[in-house]
Order: structure tokens, then C-alpha cells, then sequence
């Protein structure tokens, strides 16, 4: 099992995510209040606190790092790492 080590800095971007997410909420009522009517426009405007409140627990569980790893799990799995990471272009420091 992975051991956890404590990383203040992580935790501190993630509160900061969290508290932008949720009060992303507020200023977007406040703009559908605004409105004369609900459009189409109104409700695409929705999707910036949605993703937002939804970007909290997929890195608070760090998913993006779960999903790089099962994608180079499967690359092995399915014998295309090296066809792939061969092709690539590669980036010098």
C-alpha cells in the first residue's frame, strides 16, 4: 500500500479549489437573476461552477494521477508503451 505523506501545499490548493468552487455558486445566481429570461446561453453558463464543485474531489482523490497511471497500465497490458512513447515527439529541458 502507498504511504501518504503530508503535503501541506496540496492540501491548501485544494481547500483554495474547493472555497472558488462553491462560491462560484452565488455569483452565478446572481447573474441568473439578472436575466429576463432563462436562455440557452444562461443555462451553458451553468457548466463553469458544475466543473468547478465537480474539479474539488477529482483532485482532492488525485484522479489525474489514477487515470495516467491506468493509461500506462494498459498501454503495457496491450504491448504499445514503447510504439507509442518511440513515436512521440520528446521534450529536452
Amino acid at each position: 500500500m502507498q504511504q501518504q505523506h503530508e503535503d501541506t501545499g496540496f492540501a491548501i490548493r485544494v481547500g483554495l479549489l474547493a472555497v472558488i468552487a462553491f462560491m462560484s455558486w452565488p455569483v452565478w445566481m446572481a447573474i441568473v437573476a439578472g436575466q429576463r429570461s432563462f436562455t440557452a446561453a444562461v443555462a451553458w453558463s451553468l457548466a463553469v461552477p458544475v466543473l468547478l464543485t465537480l474539479m474539488v474531489p477529482f483532485v482532492g482523490f488525485r484522479c489525474a494521477e489514477r487515470i495516467h497511471h491506468a493509461f500506462t497500465r494498459l498501454e503495457h497490458v496491450l504491448h504499445i508503451d514503447t510504439f507509442v512513447h518511440d513515436h512521440l515527439p520528446h521534450r529536452h529541458a
